[in-house]
Parts: C-alpha cells; structure tokens; sequence
C-alpha cells in the first residue's frame, strides 16, 4: 500500500502546492480524525493550490483501489466554501465540488473518504486536481491519498452482466475506472480497514441503509467456516461479512429492504454476496426474489453445502432521472410463499459501484455525502433521520393549518369568507420546488394559445421550457371551474415526491399565487397513448410498440402497488394519462385522484372505503357498487387499455344507428372474446400481423384483468409478466434474430455494451446458488 500524507515530511510536491496545518480546537470526532492526529495533539495538514497540480506515484500496471482523503475545514488563511475543484485522472472525472458540497457550520469538520477502482496500464498514475476557474478564490485541496494495488478481475471482469428492468443484457466492459458508493456487512457490524486485511476495505453495517416494512427478519450469526475457491477467493470479501446475514424468518413471508443514496444520471454495478451459514437448511431450502429499484433482478435458490460464499453482479441504469440524488432499493422477497422453503431469503453483504458515463465522468452531486465517513460518505444516521421526520412531520401540521388560514383563495373555502392578506410571492407549502408565476407566465407566453398542447379534467396544458430553454416541460395549469381543485393538486404534488420510478412522470415543480394552481412536469414529445390510437392523423403504431409501451405502463403500476410502504391506487389509469416521450417510453401520469391504500405487505385485494372516483369507462363495477376501493381497480382500468391497444377504440364506443346508445368497450369486448368473434374487432392495420400465440397471451390475460370481482383479477406482476411474454412470442414469430455477441448502446448516459445472452458474474453456476435471471419489473 502506497500513503501520501499531506505533511512536512512528504517527498515530490507538485510546484505551487502549500502545506498548511490546522490544530483541532474543533467539534471532530476520534474516529475521524485518528488518521490526522493524535487526541493528545490533533492536527491536520493539507496540500493546497489555487492553481492545478498533480501527484505522480510510481506503481506496477494493474488494478489498484485509489482512496481520496479530504477533511472539510477552514484551513488558516483559507475558506471552505471555496474549495471548489475537480478531480481527475486521465480522461476520467472522478469527482467535482461545489459550494452545496460544504457545511454552512464552519466548526463542523467532517472527513470523507472518496474510494476509486481503478485499472493502471502504465508505470505512472497521475491524479491532477483543477481549481474551479469560474471562482477567483477558488482552491483544491487533498489531505491524503492512499493506493493499493488488488488482484486483478476483483471488480472488473470481462463478462455479461444483466441490466435489471431490461430484456437485452448488458456486456459490462472492464471499465477503467469505478466509484465506490456503498459497502455493507449485512446483519453484522462494521468492519474496519484491518478487518479486512488483505484488500484493506472498510464495511458499513446495515442498520442505517435497512427498510423495516413489517417483515419478520431474523440476524445470523455463525461460526461456520467460509469455504472459499477459485471462482471466489478470500478477497472477495472478509469472513466476517459472510459469517453474519439478515434473513427473512421462517413462514413468515414478505419482503426485507435496503435503501442507498446514490446520485442520479449514472449506472451502477451492484454486487450482492450470499452464505447459506445455517446447517439445517435442506437442499433447495431458500428460494427468493432479488429486485433492485424494485425490478426483478433475479431469482436464487440454495442447493448444496452451507459454508460456500458466491456473489451475484447486477447493472442498474438510474440514468434517466436527473434530479441529483436518489434513492436505489435492494429488496430480498419471499415471492414464492413459505410453503415452497423452509427458509426465505438471505442477504449477507453487497456493494455498489458507479459506473462513468458517455463523457468518462463519475462526478456527481455533493461528493463528500451527508455524514461523516469512514464507511460511505452518502451513509444517513438512523437517530438524524428519524428526528428529521418527526420534526418535519410536526412542522407540516403546524404550516398546512397555517396555510390553509392564510393562503388559500377564499373562493375555495365554500361558505367561509377570511379576508385575510395574502402574500404576493409564490407560497411554497409542499416543499422548495415552487416556481414564480412570472417565469411561468414568461415561459408560456403569458399562457397564449401558440404554446397550448392538450387540454384534461385539470385543466389546460401548455408547453414551455426551464433553464434558459435547456429543459422543455409540460405546464398544467388548473380551470377554476374544474371539478378537480386544491386537494388534487395536493395529492399530485403529495404522491410525485415521494415516487420515482423510470415509467412515472416526474414533477419538475409547481406554484400556487394568486389564485392559480400550477404543475410543472418534464415534456412528453409523443404526447399521449390515446392520440396515437384513434382519431388521429399519425401513423397507426406496430403491434411490437403498442407491446412495448403497455409493458412500461404496467411496470409504472407495479411500482405503485408493491414498490413503497402503502400501496398507491392509481384511481384513473386510462391512455390518456399515459404518456410518450420522444424514445416511446410510456410514463404513467396524472396522481391527483391517487389513494393511499393499505400497506404494501398485506393483499393488494385489501379495501379502501372511498367515494367513487374516476373516468367513464374504466371504472371498476366492482368499485361503483360496494365503494371499496383495491389497487385491483387499477387492474381493472389497465385491461380497459389494453383492448384499446389491440382495438384502436375508445373505452366508450358511440352509439350505432339501430337505436342502441353508447357501449362500453369492456363489455363489447368481453363478448366478442366468449364468442370467438375478438379477432374481428381488433384493428384492421393488426389484422394478419399478431402471432396467434401473442393474440392468445394478449387476450387471455386482458381479459383476466375485466374480471367481476377484484379476486378474480390478476396482480400487476402478472399482467406485466404475461405481456412480456407476448412480446417475446411476437418478436420470435417476426423472425427476430439474436445480434452479436455485444452490441454497443447508450443506456441514459452510460456507454454499454449488449449482449442477448445470459450470463453470471462467477464461473461456479450450479454450485450452491442456482440462479435463474428473470427479467421482470416488479
């Protein structure tokens, strides 16, 4: 291991670079500061420069992790906040600061350590830190740097990985260079950099990143020895990650989850580590589901000796939201049902790594996290964030009673009349994405009807753009005569910050001043599903794109119904309220009639009593009679837009001439399909292009979904997996043939390479895991 530590002893200073030291008379705590001091004497030094520099070290080509140390402190004739730099080494970008980086508590020292992998070809690694040029006072900064060479193919490894929520693979190119965000000794303590003594890595235990939801989870602890081999050495990971696990208890079914802050726009590599380290279980005793951002990543079934660690590696693409952090969900679920196993699902650690973009660039937002890190520098405290919630939860009792005093227009109190001042600036109740009026109403042109794109029972849509024209968006604002009002708009802006998912629209802010009610989203270029359906001037749509967009719009529903804590009740799944944007890619939107249902543990049949809302033709009959609400009204409501994809019709059908007034298409449908007579009301540009294995999959399973009674009906899950299956029986029956071995894409942002094959990450397939990749969004 090769240390550089920034002090007077230290050797080959770059020109221009400044060692300053600072005595610690400072809040810090020990384990902070224990690299840089001693309790008695506490100090730290630092290499400083207002202009660029670079350490060269001297190392044998290979793989080698990299470790940034920075300690956030006003150095003596320096100011924190303007440590704006970046930090690169070849053509990568590993990280870049901004003034959002610093804390605004000058007292407040807070060290982090910034971890890279990396693979060095030449004898030189040459990191060059570059002052911001935009700031005159602009400095870098580094306290040490430490690297350590590891053996090779640790993390890099020439093989086909899967891209979880997708049908093609991803071939996963020995990257040059590989963040480190997250590493987690799962059901076990942190592990030190000496505990893991022969690749010097720090572990974080899982308390802070764990989601209990109500599962019964149970901790293992073993002494059972870790049998290592060739397909995974002792340096894969330490024996202490896979002596200790977190399992899902016996019979008890459910799901156990972990929640992980990473910054959007990127791809990651996520690498989960398994150890059966309980005896009793039987062969084929664990069966479970691993879904990542709650997609199905894979399924893992233990079938040999206890003892034998293996790991499994996934790619997760969160590059399509930009909103600078994000939250990526690992979930271990018992799917199957206890009856199938003695034991569900396991997890004894995992990692996960940011993968650079198309632009080599690995920065994102706020690289020295949220806490103090000698683990991960995005590791939450549990303690912080549940005072935080509590102290949130009060102040929105407090402010929404105050709100609805002050600011609400007297229009929409009913008979109360308060004559109360209102303020003339934009309120922000909801949070800080309020956007002024003024810059709405310059961005829509005073909302002319040249900007107007659509109209819906909100109100009117118009088109505009933020960021100096940068980012186009959807502005919906709201009709006072429209039936839907204040608590709509609430529930809109309620549901969309807490959502995020790739097939849900996202908000991109919203105002409320003077009386108006605004909802800005990112635009849809393709408008919405039902404009490309039925009257209208496009082109009729492929059945293989039709396949394709009810997939994303099923994947946006199965989210709602199993992705969160409650289950979230769409309430008006229609085609008009899916949208397209400029690559097909279906966006469920519209939240304003959303319900929060029971929690997402229990049945989705489990009832919410509720008046009846919704739109004419798809509303669940079982809903309108009984006013019980379940997320199988949604089910409901998707098997209505279905038959319009295969029909091209509306979900009311106009009256006839014969007297007969207007039909629902549910109805209509069900009876062609009990007589035989379906295939006559599809669409006459599908007619003689479906498979009749597609056709059968398609019908079947829409039909399931219009079903009398909820019971009856399917989940999401398997609407969603039955319509990728009639993708799979189109494209086969199109003649379709698997590419090359690895085709290069662009995922998001992220340059990758496909591969229509399916592969693990390890060579020891069959040994004690067996795992079958089943790409389905949960």
């Amino acid at each position: 291991m090769t240390t550089y530590c920034c002090d007077s002893s230290a050797e080959d200073i770059p020109s221009d670079v400044q060692i300053k030291s600072l005595s610690l008379k400072v809040k810090a705590s020990e384990a902070d500061l224990e690299d840089y001091g001693t309790p008695a004497h506490p100090q730290i030094s630092v290499c400083m420069s207002h202009k660029q520099f670079t350490h060269n070290f001297t190392v044998s080509p290979g793989h080698k992790f990299t470790r940034l140390h920075f300690c956030l402190a006003s150095y003596p004739g320096l100011n924190v906040s303007d440590a704006l730099f970046s930090v690169s080494v070849g053509q990568y970008t590993l990280l870049r600061t901004s003034q959002s980086s610093y804390s605004r508590d000058s007292s407040d020292i807070k060290c982090v350590i910034r971890e890279f992998v990396m693979k060095v070809d030449a004898q030189i690694l040459s990191i060059t830190f570059t002052p911001s040029s935009g700031h005159s006072k602009a400095y870098a900064f580094v306290n040490k740097i430490e690297i350590i060479t590891m053996p090779a193919n640790v993390y890099m490894q020439d093989v086909r990985l899967p891209l979880v929520g997708n049908s093609s693979q991803i071939y996963a190119a020995n990257y040059t260079v590989l963040e480190t965000m997250h590493r987690v000794n799962v059901g076990g303590d942190d592990i030190p950099p000496e505990g893991d003594a022969r690749m010097w890595r720090s572990w974080s235990g899982d308390e802070d990143y764990f989601v209990p939801d109500g599962a019964l989870t149970s901790i293992l602890q073993s002494k059972l020895g870790i049998k290592y081999s060739p397909e995974v050495p002792a340096y894969t990971a330490p024996e202490k990650v896979y002596s200790t696990a977190r399992t899902l208890s016996p019979k008890s079914g459910g799901n156990m989850s972990w929640s992980f802050l990473v910054n959007s726009g990127f791809c990651y590599l996520v690498r989960l580590h398994f150890c059966e380290i309980t005896r009793e279980i039987r062969q084929n005793g664990r069966v479970f589901k691993v879904y990542i951002n709650n997609m199905t990543a894979g399924i893992v079934r233990w079938s040999r000796m206890p003892g034998r660690p293996v790991y499994r590696d996934y790619i997760i693409d969160c590059s399509e939201l930009d909103t600078g952090m994000e939250d990526l969900q690992i979930t271990i679920s018992s799917d199957n049902g206890p009856s199938e196993s003695d034991c569900q699902g396991i997890l004894n650690g995992l990692e996960i790594f940011k993968l650079p973009d198309s632009r080599d660039n690995l920065a994102g937002l706020n690289p020295f996290g949220t806490a103090t890190s000698h683990g991960s520098p995005y590791r939450e405290d549990k303690a912080t964030r549940i005072s935080l919630s509590i102290f949130y939860g009060l102040f929105a009792v407090v402010f929404l009673f105050s709100f609805t005093l002050l600011y609400i227009p007297s229009e929409w109190y009913g008979t109360f009349s308060l004559c109360q001042k209102r303020s003339s600036k934009c309120c922000k109740p909801f949070g800080e994405n309020a956007i002024p009026l003024t810059k709405i109403m310059s961005t829509t042109n005073n909302f002319s009807d040249d900007a107007l794109i659509g109209t819906g029972g909100f109100g009117k849509v118009y088109r505009g753009s933020l960021d100096g024209g940068a980012t186009l968006v959807a502005v919906k604002r709201a009709d006072p005569s429209s039936h839907q009002g204040l608590h709509e708009f609430q529930t809109e802006i309620s549901m969309l910050s807490k959502l995020r998912h790739h097939h849900l629209v996202t908000l991109m802010g919203y105002c409320l001043e003077r009386k108006e009610m605004i909802l800005i989203y990112n635009f849809m270029g393709r408008g919405t599903l039902r404009e490309h359906l039925y009257k209208t001037n496009s082109p009729p749509l492929p059945l293989k794109k039709r396949l394709e967009i009810c997939i994303g719009a099923a994947r946006g529903l199965h989210y709602l119904h199993t992705g969160w804590k409650q289950i979230v009740i769409h309430r008006d799944v229609k085609s008009s309220n899916i949208l397209l944007d400029d690559k097909w890619e279906a966006k469920v939107s519209d939240f304003g009639l959303s319900k929060l249902g029971p929690d997402a543990m229990n049945q989705s049949d489990m009832q919410v009593s509720t008046a009846v809302k919704g739109s004419i033709g798809y509303l669940d009959p079982e809903y309108y009679r009984r006013l019980k609400l379940t997320a199988k009204s949604d089910v409901y409501s998707f098997g209505v837009v279905l038959f319009e994809v295969l029909c091209a019709k509306p979900a009311i059908l106009p009256a006839h001439g014969n007297g007969d007034g207007p039909q629902s298409l549910a109805e209509c449908a069900l009876k062609c399909y009990h007589s035989g007579m379906l295939g006559q009301m599809i669409d006459p540009y599908l007619q003689g292009k479906i498979d009749p294995d597609c056709f059968r999959t398609f019908t079947d399973v829409a039909v399931k979904c219009l079903a009398e009674t909820g019971r009856e009906r399917p989940s999401m899950g398997y609407v969603l997996w039955n319509l990728e299956l009639a993708l799979q029986q189109q494209s086969r029956a199109d003649g379709e043939k698997l590419r090359g071995p690895a085709d290069k894409i662009l995922a998001g942002n992220s340059s990758i390479l496909v591969a229509h094959q399916l592969y693990n990450s390890d060579k020891n397939i069959g040994a004690e895991f067996s795992e079958i990749i089943h790409q389905t969004a949960r």
